[in-house]
């Protein structure tokens, strides 16, 4: 099990990077559907990164998503019809926040309760 979600993480990572580089032949949204695809992207990304990194802390699971996301709002600036925005790293540093929120009391908690009675 331990494998699959590895493989998942670094799948996911990939994913990210490919539809965040690539270059686009249209207009990106610039309106909240983009930024909610943002928010939801690296919400579950963190609780990913949280889950294989089990002996991190949440702070340093944090703070390595947003590293992540940081670096690919700079490599942005240099891919046509990409650029770099402030309001994308809100809304990653966001859901990347309630990552946290979410693995902290829900999900830790849950498999918490779930171990004291097996």
């Amino acid at each position: 099990m331990r494998r699959l979600i590895l493989c998942f993480y670094i799948l996911y990572i990939l994913l990210i990077a490919y539809f965040s580089l690539i270059p686009t032949e249209h207009e990106i949204s610039k309106g909240i559907d983009d930024k909610w695809s943002h928010f939801v992207a690296y919400l579950i990304l963190f609780i990913i990164a949280k889950k294989v990194h089990t002996k991190s802390n949440y702070l340093t699971c944090a703070i390595a998503c947003f590293v992540y996301s940081f670096i690919i709002e700079c490599i942005q600036y240099f891919i046509p019809d990409r650029y770099f925005e402030g309001l994308d790293l809100i809304a990653n540093s966001s859901g990347i926040f309630l990552g946290v929120v979410i693995y902290g009391l829900l999900i830790e908690k849950y498999f918490e309760i779930k171990r004291k009675t097996i």
